[in-house]
């Protein structure tokens, strides 16, 4: 069970139903580097194991913690993770 905010790890594990990837993150026109959508889920055996949560510009925290709280707690249920990794708020320079 992997918590990813990019696009890099979750291609990485794109194939595969051994890491699910749950991202929280902003998505729309013009926004780098445009993947994330709500429809983007996994490919072949990984197939629904990506899940996108896009988001607005300038959601406020509250809303955001709803959102979050509610997701997470259905994905854990049904997914059992054996492991949780998080990674927040990567920048490249």
């Amino acid at each position: 069970f992997l918590f990813v905010q990019g696009d890099g790890v979750e291609n990485a594990f794109l194939v595969t139903k051994k890491v699910l990837t749950l991202s929280f993150h902003k998505h729309g026109p013009g926004f780098y580097p445009g993947s994330g959508a709500i429809a983007d889920t996994g490919s072949g055996n990984g197939k629904l194991y990506s899940i996108n949560v896009p988001l607005k510009d300038g959601i406020k925290d509250d809303l955001f913690f709803k959102i979050f709280d509610s997701v997470t707690s259905k994905v854990s249920h049904v997914f059992r993770p054996n492991a949780v990794v998080v990674q927040c708020g990567v920048r490249l320079s």
